[in-house]
């Protein structure tokens, strides 16, 4: 089964779709590892799960070290030659050679590997899934950050992605997240000033649709107790309430 990768872009106007990835550490770009934060834990039915991610650069990689417009922190040979341009009149991409680069920002992508939104088929009656892209106190976002440094060997941890449950709460189960990836993007525009963009280089990634559960995200949810269960639970306060009360009388 072919992996298909959703970009955090398709939330705006440039969207892209991505069916492979460039090697790791080509040339003297950066490359590092990612895993899940807290991988295994439990949930609530109504609680919102935010997807914590730690990308640690290698010790043997260049720094990613870079600014934006104009374009600062790579080697000329290390900057690719080509990008994707989207036709509006066709809706199709196509590839152009760049000619000139204005700046990179990071990205994410998910596989559509997973039980929290059925895979590519979207939200399902338990959970909806949102690409997190704005920081919030104590939550920071790597998705179109433009001016970056992390020196080689350090790490960075952000929220990927969110997942809500439906009004009511998820159903009881044990729901998995596998692949995801941070990728380096860059964009600038082609001789007739069509913009471009190039998602090729993978900086690091999660597991695949190959890999067993034992790096899947997990999650447990447990069941919401019946009512019947709720109206038990009272009447057991009461009896214990009018027990103590006989005792003190």
């Amino acid at each position: 089964m072919s992996l298909l990768l959703k970009s955090a872009i398709a939330i705006s106007a440039l969207t892209i779709a991505s069916t492979g990835h460039a090697a790791l550490g080509i040339g003297g770009l950066p490359f590092g590892s990612l895993e899940f934060v807290q991988r295994v834990a439990s949930a609530a039915p109504g609680e919102k799960i935010d997807v914590w991610l730690r990308f640690t650069l290698d010790p043997l990689s260049t720094p990613l070290d870079f600014s934006s417009d104009p374009l600062t922190g790579f080697m000329p040979d290390d900057l690719p030659t080509e990008g994707d341009f989207f036709d509006n009149a066709t809706q199709t991409w196509h590839r152009r050679a760049f000619d000139q680069i204005d700046g990179a920002h990071l990205n994410t992508w998910f596989s559509c590997s997973d039980s929290f939104t059925g895979g590519c088929n979207g939200d399902t009656v338990n959970y909806r899934y949102d690409f997190f892209t704005s920081s919030e106190p104590g939550k920071p976002a790597i998705n179109f950050v433009s001016n970056f440094s992390l020196a080689a060997g350090a790490s960075t941890d952000y929220v990927f992605a969110q997942f809500t449950p439906a009004a009511g709460g998820a159903q009881a189960g044990t729901y998995r997240f596998y692949g995801t990836g941070l990728t380096l993007n860059f964009y600038g525009t082609d001789i007739d000033g069509n913009y471009l963009t190039n998602s090729d280089h993978v900086l690091g990634q999660t597991c695949s649709l190959g890999d067993t559960d034992s790096c899947a995200f997990t999650r447990s949810v447990a069941a919401i107790p019946e009512p019947a269960s709720y109206g038990l639970m009272a009447l057991g306060l009461l009896v214990v309430g009018a027990s103590v009360r006989r005792r003190r009388g």
